[in-house]
């Protein structure tokens, strides 16, 4: 049984470089960066809400149909609305795959210098600045404390990204526990 494993966390914890990690690792799994991909639409550096909000559409779309070709598929995305969550589970259990929800997590001081190291893209740039807009570090704090006290509530596993080996290993057992 083909498996959406969607790696959620707070911005910096690791989710797109735990997302390309599994998936070298599992030739076929597609990976679908969200972020990435709306980078493909003009104007998304002025409107990143509103153009991720139209991306995800085409995004549940794709992973639909991808998993319905029995493979496997990597969603690096925050996501914190449950029912925009749900979307993303429903499109699995129509294609016929497990849904795999994780939570990653780090130690708070952790996270702050990953998020603050990690490289400089158009996209880290973008969201760099709304999270400064938005509250800086405090924010990404706050929101590291809501998904961990929402996922046991969504049934997500939380997953310690401390260490990338470990975190792997993890991540491939409970996608394994699914098939």
């Amino acid at each position: 049984m083909p498996s959406l494993l969607h790696l959620n966390g707070p911005s910096g914890v690791g989710k797109s470089t735990l997302a390309r990690a599994h998936a070298d690792a599992h030739p076929g799994a597609l990976l679908c960066d969200i972020d990435e991909l709306r980078s493909w639409v003009s104007g998304w550096e002025d409107d990143f809400v509103g153009t991720g909000n139209a991306v995800r559409t085409s995004a549940l779309a794709l992973v639909t149909a991808y998993l319905a070709t029995g493979r496997d598929v990597v969603l690096p995305q925050l996501i914190v609305t449950p029912s925009e969550c749900a979307r993303f589970e429903a499109a699995a259990a129509e294609a016929g795959a497990a849904y795999v929800g994780v939570v990653l997590d780090v130690s708070p001081d952790l996270l702050l210098e990953r998020l603050h190291a990690r490289a400089v893209t158009p996209v880290t740039a973008v969201v760099s600045r709304i999270i400064e807009e938005r509250g800086g570090d405090d924010l990404v704090l706050r929101g590291r404390r809501d998904l961990l006290d929402l996922a046991p509530r969504q049934g997500w596993t939380v997953v310690d990204a401390t260490d990338r080996d470990a975190a792997l290993a993890r991540l491939a057992a409970l996608v394994s526990d699914e098939r």
